[in-house]
């Protein structure tokens, strides 16, 4: 608007002021709808029509008011950008560029210079701060779009290492305890020997969600395939073993394992093997893995194709370089073969760089789009350089137009391409790394280097020199706090209108420069920081990314342990039990066995809802299973768990309280008596585990561990987040006492 002071200046009649006032409001009414759509949505539907009605407000009274109506067609020009596709915004921005050219042609060269490199740079200036808010809206809309894929894909490599370690440890306990149930009546020493290696497999997979839990985890190839062997050779699978492999990378060691096992596990579940070969070795500068049976029966895959844990180790295998080829010899085999390079010694820490950034894949792929993951900071960095070396063509005409000797002209376009250079250090100061070891010194050192460049040089040019005191007024905002920053600014736009006063006493004049310098201050500031802004927020989602993994990460390791920790507890514990009664009552012992099976059958449920994370869990449900697994392993259970319907987060959280709760009961203590009360409160529900248990589980301190990694710090974490109350410890009678309250209006809220 500082245009309207060259028709106030002019003393036209007074309606032409009013005319003039009103078409300045209807102007940046109109800018607002093209620059900000969000802001009036509606009207920003017809902004063709909006173009349109601001077209005619920007050269319809030019013939009333002349050239001083001329900088209204600068916003048209940046509303030609902002409206119209590309391909017809950029010509219209040009043509907008060159009419300014028109208006101001017959003047000096240095007014038209002067006025087109504003026809260029202030629709330029519009343009920036449009897109750079419009940006910077976006990336914080997409922070949450972006964490929600990451988790997608972190869920998936949860699904994957699930698939990969407890897939063949809970085939492998199925098998077995089939077995079991035939041998008991016949042969009640080789199932008891059978019992024996379901709880070492029990035991491992307990060991294997931990590690699954914790991220990338290393694996043995030689010890799954001596595992593998004496799990096979139990089953009565005739198995060939040759491991001529040697000691391997870490990475690749995994891999052959993961592979190793993801094979056995398939072949177990898809076919009727009597015949089994493994066989691991080096070929070349390579490992070589094959897995070979002659299953009846088997759903082969087509040479090539792959199933969903195949999918996902082919993937693994594919980014060192190897290939993972399965499918029918002809010869009535099936054939599984894993080739992998072995890296040097000097590529070996590029490999496990590789292997480290398979758990982020997904992460990384949605944080950063392949092929524009820089746009952003470039296109708000290019938006700030064309403006700041746009005002520094302005004040370079503006230094002209008073016509200096050459030695003088010369003198003044070297400080003020120094004072640019200096603004360019100040506003990109946060892309370069060096300017992080002394931030405080470099932007002050930067201020008072501009300030003598804006103060010594009327020392030898004169009075002539108004120097670049916008870019002066914007480094101190950039750079001071506020409450010392606005009186450089003042003191800056004072000391430039004393010097014009003295080469021009038009008032006009001085009131246009004041405003320049304030406006253009306000642009190096607003550019600067948004440009600044618009990189933090790229560059900052990766990091929002990963935390929203690590929070997943948590959420998972805390589901792992509380929902199959039950599971493979009481497996456990029912196949000692199993144990004891092969011998006196084999009958009870199979009874005891098909729960085990019904128990290794839901745990594979649980794997599948931890990786989907939308598991909803009934808390009758788990006070029924509870109440037939106590009684089977004789602990006598008194249960009431009638207390109406509940919220399904609350739920949740209740029956995980109970199967945890259980699960720590049968691990640490030697109850022969167990409570189970959950009842309505005057606030909510409150839920009871009590036990004569007490010597196990009033471990000192148990009831704090609050950010613990499981048992009942995960409890707390869970009750909490319901907004609920948990306690644990002994009681005065001797008994240890667990129990949650949870307040359900405050839940539901």
């Amino acid at each position: 608007m500082i245009d309207a002071v060259f028709i106030w200046a002019e003393n036209p009649p007074w309606w032409e002021r009013v005319a003039a006032l009103f078409g300045f409001v209807a102007i940046m009414g109109l800018q607002l709808v093209h620059s900000f759509p969000q802001l009036l949505p509606g009207l920003y539907r017809y902004r063709y029509a909006t173009w349109s009605l601001q077209a005619v407000l920007a050269y319809a009274p030019l013939g009333l008011f002349g050239f001083a109506w001329g900088g209204m067609t600068e916003f048209l020009t940046a509303s030609s950008v902002l409206v119209f596709p590309a391909v017809i915004g950029w010509p219209l921005f040009g043509a907008g560029v060159l009419t300014c050219w028109g208006l101001y042609s017959g003047r000096d060269t240095n007014t038209v210079l002067y006025n087109v490199v504003e026809g260029a740079l202030i629709p330029l200036i519009i343009i920036g701060l449009s897109r750079m808010s419009d940006m910077i809206v976006k990336l914080h809309r997409s922070r949450e779009e972006l964490s929600r894929l990451a988790v997608a894909g972190e869920r998936l490599r949860f699904a994957r290492d699930l698939h990969d370690v407890l897939g063949f440890s809970l085939s492998a306990i199925s098998l077995k305890c089939e077995l079991a149930y035939r041998l008991l009546v016949d042969a009640p020493a080789k199932a008891h020997e059978e019992l024996g290696e379901v709880l070492s497999t029990s035991r491992k997979a307990l060991a294997d969600v931990r590690s699954v839990s914790r991220g990338y985890r290393e694996m043995s190839l030689s010890g799954e395939a001596k595992a593998a062997v004496s799990m096979l050779s139990a089953a009565g699978i005739r198995t060939t073993l040759k491991f001529e492999v040697g000691q391997l990378p870490a990475v690749v060691d995994t891999v052959l394992a993961t592979t190793l096992r993801e094979g056995l596990t398939n072949m177990l579940r898809h076919s009727k093997v009597e015949n089994c070969e493994i066989r691991a070795e080096r070929v070349g500068a390579g490992a070589v893995l094959t897995l070979a049976n002659d299953g009846i029966g088997r759903v082969r895959l087509p040479k090539g194709g792959t199933d969903g844990g195949l999918a996902a180790i082919d993937c693994r295998i594919k980014k060192l370089g190897g290939t993972l080829d399965h499918g029918s010899d002809g010869q009535g085999w099936f054939r599984l073969e894993a080739v992998v390079p072995l890296p040097d010694q000097a590529g070996e820490d590029r490999a496990d760089l590789i292997a480290a950034s398979d758990t982020d894949d997904a992460e990384r792929s949605s944080v950063r789009p392949h092929g524009h993951r820089d746009m952003v900071p470039r296109a708000a960095a290019a938006i700030t350089l064309a403006v700041l070396v746009g005002y520094f063509l302005a004040y370079s005409l503006i230094a002209m137009s008073y016509q200096p000797p050459f030695g003088k002209a010369v003198a003044a376009e070297l400080c003020m391409f120094a004072t640019l250079v200096i603004q360019l250090a100040v506003s990109f100061q946060w892309r370069f790394a060096w300017s992080a070891r002394h931030p405080r010194l470099l932007s002050h050192g930067a201020l008072a280097g501009m300030l003598l460049l804006q103060c010594v040089p009327w020392s030898f040019l004169g009075p002539s020199w108004l120097g670049m005191p916008g870019f002066v007024a914007g480094t101190a905002l950039l750079v001071l706090p506020a409450a010392a920053a606005w009186p450089v600014v003042a003191a800056v736009t004072v000391l430039t209108d004393l010097v014009l006063s003295q080469v021009s006493g038009a008032l006009t004049d001085v009131i246009y420069v004041s405003a320049y310098t304030v406006i253009c201050a306000l642009v190096v500031f607003g550019l600067s920081r948004m440009a600044q802004l618009a990189s933090e927020l790229h560059w900052s989602r990766t990091e929002i990314a990963r935390l929203a993994v690590t929070t997943e990460r948590l959420r998972f390791a805390r589901d792992l342990h509380d929902l199959l920790g039950f599971s493979l507890s009481a497996i456990t514990l029912k196949c000692e039990l199993v144990r004891r009664l092969a011998q006196s009552r084999p009958v009870q012992a199979q009874a005891e066995l098909t729960e085990v099976l019904q128990i290794a059958r839901q745990a594979l449920a649980d794997v599948r809802t931890v990786a989907d994370g939308r598991q909803r869990m009934s808390l009758t449900a788990e006070a029924e299973s509870a109440t037939a697994m106590l009684a089977g392993v004789g602990i006598r259970a008194t249960v009431d768990t009638d207390c109406g319907e509940l919220p399904g987060e609350v739920e949740t959280v209740l029956a995980t309280m109970l199967r945890e709760g259980l699960t720590n009961m049968l691990r640490h203590s030697k109850a022969a008596h167990c409570e189970i009360t959950a009842e309505r409160t005057a606030a909510g529900v409150r839920l009871t585990l009590v036990n004569d248990g007490v010597d196990g589980c009033a471990a000192p301190g148990l009831d704090s561990k609050v950010n613990g990694g499981s048992g009942i710090g995960n409890l707390t974490t869970r009750v909490n987040a319901v907004n609920g109350r948990l306690e644990a410890g002994a009681r005065p009678d001797g008994r240890f006492e667990l129990k949650a309250e949870v307040e359900l209006l405050a839940a539901a809220a």
